[in-house]
């Protein structure tokens, strides 16, 4: 880890939730599930901006896990049909919540999303499911 995020770890005073196995596991199981098209969006400890929701290269993202403060899985699939008609939504939440439960990630329901905590400091303290 380099001297940025060490910095930022201490200023914050952040505990890591996810070690490199739990992130390796993780982005393994939805990259080879790549073709359902789970949307996700996901926070960085090194800025307040959001990324997502929209599909991601796992393994490209597996390389950033060691900054990543949280990330939410979508649990519905959207599929766009055109401007008239509504999109067709899919739930998939079975699909995410098995690949959590197979590796005993913890995570949390936050605004109608599942999410992976990377970090917590302590204002922030969710609920795990």
């Amino acid at each position: 880890m380099n001297e940025k995020l060490l910095k930022i770890i201490d200023e914050r005073q952040l505990v890591s939730v996810m070690n490199k196995t739990k992130w390796r596991e993780l982005c393994g199981e939805f990259e080879e599930i790549h073709e359902l098209g789970v949307n996700v969006r996901y926070k960085m400890i090194t800025s307040d901006q959001l990324y997502g929701f929209s599909p991601v290269w796992w393994d490209q993202l597996l390389r950033e896990t060691v900054a990543i403060e949280w990330i939410d899985f979508d649990p519905k699939k959207r599929e766009r049909r055109s401007q008239l008609v509504l999109d067709k939504e899919t739930d998939i939440s079975d699909v995410i919540l098995n690949i959590f439960k197979k590796h005993n990630i913890p995570y949390s329901l936050e605004n109608n999303c599942f999410r992976v905590w990377g970090y917590l400091n302590q204002n922030v303290q969710p609920v795990f499911v």
